[in-house]
Order: C-alpha cells, then structure tokens, then sequence
C-alpha cells in the first residue's frame, strides 16, 4: 500500500477503477489539482463524497448484485464473475476505490479540517470515512484501518476491531456537527447543502447499521431511533443528463459495457414479477402486497428474459441511494422482531410499506384515458399496493408461513425479504445475505454450495503488503462476524 502516501485525484480513479471517466467533471473542484495545503478544504470534501459516491455505487456493487443474484453475468469476464469464479488480480480496483478514493482522502480532509478550527467539515469526512471503512470491514473481514496514512506497510486489523473503530468515529462527527461551527458550503455539499442535522442522522443510521452487522440488535434499534427520519432526508447520489453525471449503473451497462450484465433468470426480479405470482413460490405478490410498481422501475422483460430497467431504476440521470430513511426503518423492524418485540417491529414494517405506497401507488395501474362522451380524465382512483400488515397475517398458511413456521420467523422473513428488493444494487444486499446464512434462499450459482463469504484480498496489496494475512481465506471462508 505505498500508494497510500500519494495524493491520488478522484478523476484518475474514475478513469482506471470504474471506467466511469466523467464522473466528477461539472463539479467546481479540480480533480486534477492534488490535494495539498493550498485547496480549499470545501473543495477536499466533496472530491471525498465523489469517491465515497463511487465506491458504493461501482464495480463492488454489481459484483455484489450478481451474488445476491439481482443480477446475472452474461457475456465475456461477466460470465466468470457471475459465477463466483474470480481471481485476487479481480479486487485490485475495488481496494483502489475504497483506500486511495475514499478512506485516504477523507482523512486528508479531517486533518485539514482540524487545522482550519472547521468541525462541520471534519463531522462530514468521518461519516464518509466510516462508510468507507465499514463496508472494507464488511466485505473483506480484517483491513488495514489504524496504520492507514501513517506508514507504508499497514498491519490489518481484527474486523471486529475495525466496527468498534467505526463506531468511535461516527460518535466523534456527531459530536464535531453538534457544535454548530465551521463552514460547510452549500454547494460543495452534494448531499445535503450543508445542513449538518442531515449529516447527524445519516451518522446515526449508519451507526444502526455497522450494530446490525455485528449482531448488536439493541444498540442498532437505539441507533436507528436517531436516524433518518423521512425520505426527505435521504442521502442520495444525484445524478443528471449531462454525459459526466449519468448514473453508474446506466453508464456501466449502456455507454461502456452493453450487455455484459442483465438480470435473465434472475432471483430477484422473479420474486417481484406478478407474472410470476404462480409460476414461483417465492414471489412476493399476495392480497396485501402488489409488486408491479417496484417490479417495473428496476426491470424490464418477463417470465425469466429480465434485463434492468435503464428508464427506471438505473436510467441515465436517475439518483442512487446511500444511507435511507427505508434502511432506518427496516433497521427497526429486524432488530425489534430478533429482540421479540413483534408489534414494534410491524410498526416499522408497515412503515416503510406506507413509504412505498407513495412511490409506487398511482403507478401500479394504468390512468383512465378520455373519451370522446367524458373529454376530462376521470381521476384516477386511489390505489394502495401494500396494505398494512397484522401479526394474524403472518400466522401458518399466511405470510412467508407455508412451512407451520412461528409468527416471528415468518414475519422476520418478510422483514429480511422486504430488505433484500429495497436493496437491489446496493452492497447491503450481499451483508444481508451472510450475515443471515442466506434465510430468504437466494440461488447458488455455478458448481458452488454456498453463496461467497467475502471478497478476495487484491493482488497489488498481496505483493506489496507482507501483513497481508497468512493463510489467505477463500472466497467462502466467512468473515469474523459471520462465523
């Protein structure tokens, strides 16, 4: 990782580790001026959120949607990838983004934010930090975290040290924001223009869920209680139409790499296509819950010839989703069902399901057109495709209760099952997925037996790092917290 002590631009990121090269350009820093004591620590912050930006929304992502199986690798190296079938040479990118990208600038940011008495700013970049370094800790178990910046060779630290160290930093920007004082411009603030009680429930959420990744039921409610607390609130990406903004997603599968991934025979849109409401025993469409709005933002195609919706969810200038107000409340819900609080925990549920109805309400059935005897359009009439759920619901022959299961596994399935599509292309979706021994059933792919357990250390840290752990684990070796 000597690497580490260069001041690597987030454009020549963009370029060599997502192939995305015009990502950042429209923004006001330049991406091509390092970092150093003359730039402007405003402009640092937002070079971070852009790395942070595309660490979750890249390469790592799309890899942890095929193995969660949203997606399905169809053509060239996609193939291999799709069915587990990697080398270390594969993350050599993915460590790139989350340590020159993100985890390296955000503390370049703090400690000039320190030196400029500017503790607004140094709030934002340990928030981005941790996010950075919760999901290295989640998907690749021990990473270098202490020695990060500070010598050439860093020691790997216990993954469970890394989530404590996580935690310590969260607290240390929720109390740096709650002193109101430091400057963070509005328009360097990609997110939320500034606003630092944003950024504070943000820092709560995430602190609920790095708590769900280490099993830490209580504290993650108590965190979530703090959390985001409206979809206003949300931290999204936003994207646009100019050609160096599009969407990830939309730029990987129609400008650069057309084809290489769809969702065919994929488990996820399967269980939200009504189509196959009888074909499949997962499917998720019932009396009480209509999937065909959800099912056709993030897809198009039926009955198995599923490709991603580049109109929709993944569509040129269509936002992407970080840390939301619907992860807070499905925080609640798992962690108050494992605690046994049933009733707190539908109530989040059924929180979230009202959240949904004013996504994807009007947009399940199709407006009344006019007539030549009627030449206004009727109103369309109010639909509600997720109805509130009862405990009775979930009773046997109910629910996610085909199998004589209890109320509370039944209803902690559907939690686990409302997760994993309010997670499609988003890397919680394969945290999900191990921590839970895979319980909704998500299909093995290949000749394997289980779904991966983590990401392979890369090759360059390999060569260039002698405190790289020896033995090197195996894709399904799992980590600490999911042992």
């Amino acid at each position: 990782m000597k690497k580490i002590f260069r001041y690597i631009t987030i454009f020549s990121l963009a370029v060599s580790v997502m192939g995305c090269e015009g990502f950042i350009e429209g923004f006001e820093e330049d991406p091509n001026n390092p970092s150093g004591e003359s730039v402007d620590v405003n402009n640092m912050i937002q070079g971070v959120m852009l790395g942070n930006a595309l660490l979750h929304e890249g390469e790592m992502a799309r890899l942890a949607g095929m193995w969660t199986d949203q997606f399905s690798g169809v053509d060239r190296q996609y193939i291999n990838l799709d069915q587990y079938l990697v080398t270390a040479g594969d993350f050599d990118s993915p460590w790139s983004t989350i340590y020159y990208a993100s985890i390296t600038q955000a503390r370049l940011a703090q400690e000039k934010a320190e030196n400029e008495l500017n503790p607004k700013v140094l709030g934002v970049a340990q928030i981005l930090e941790a996010h950075a370094a919760g999901t290295a800790a989640s998907l690749f178990g021990d990473v270098p975290f202490s020695e990060v910046t500070k010598v050439e060779s860093p020691k790997f630290d216990p993954q469970l040290e890394v989530y404590a160290n996580v935690q310590k930093l969260l607290d240390d920007a929720i109390a740096n924001l709650k002193l109101g004082k430091g400057i963070l411009k509005a328009e360097k603030d990609i997110y939320f223009s500034g606003k630092a009680l944003n950024w504070i429930n943000v820092a709560y959420t995430l602190k609920a869920r790095y708590y769900m990744h280490v099993g830490d039921y209580a504290k993650a409610e108590t965190a979530a209680m703090l959390g985001i607390p409206s979809p206003a609130g949300n931290m999204i990406t936003p994207h646009d139409d100019a050609y160096y903004n599009v969407n990830v997603y939309y730029s990987f599968g129609q400008l650069e790499r057309e084809g290489y991934m769809t969702a065919e025979g994929a488990f996820a849109p399967r269980i939200l296509d009504p189509a196959q409401a009888n074909v499949f025993a997962k499917n998720r469409n019932n009396a009480k819950t209509d999937e065909v709005g959800r099912f056709k933002y993030h897809y198009k195609g039926n009955l198995g010839t599923y490709d991603l919706n580049y109109s929709g969810a993944f569509g040129y200038d269509e936002d992407f989703p970080l840390v939301t107000y619907a992860e807070t409340q499905l925080i609640l819900a798992e962690a108050r069902a494992r605690q046994d609080n049933l009733t707190g925990a539908l109530g989040a549920l059924n929180e979230r399901r009202d959240a949904l109805n004013e996504i994807y309400g009007r947009d399940a059935i199709p407006a009344v057109p006019a007539t030549p005897t009627t030449p206004e359009v009727p109103e369309v009439p109010e639909y509600v495709p997720y109805k509130e759920l009862l405990l009775t619901d979930f009773a046997v022959g109910g629910v996610e209760n085909t199998a004589g299961l209890s109320v509370k596994d039944a209803l902690l399935n559907e939690i686990l099952e409302e997760r994993y599509v309010t997670f499609i292309g988003n890397i919680e979706a394969f945290n999900d997925a191990r921590r839970t021994d895979n319980r909704i059933g998500i299909p093995i792919k290949g000749t394997a037996s289980e779904l991966p357990q983590r990401f392979l250390y890369p090759q360059s840290e390999v060569n260039a790092n002698p405190n790289v752990p020896n033995p090197l684990p195996g894709l399904f070796e799992a980590t600490a917290v999911n042992k």
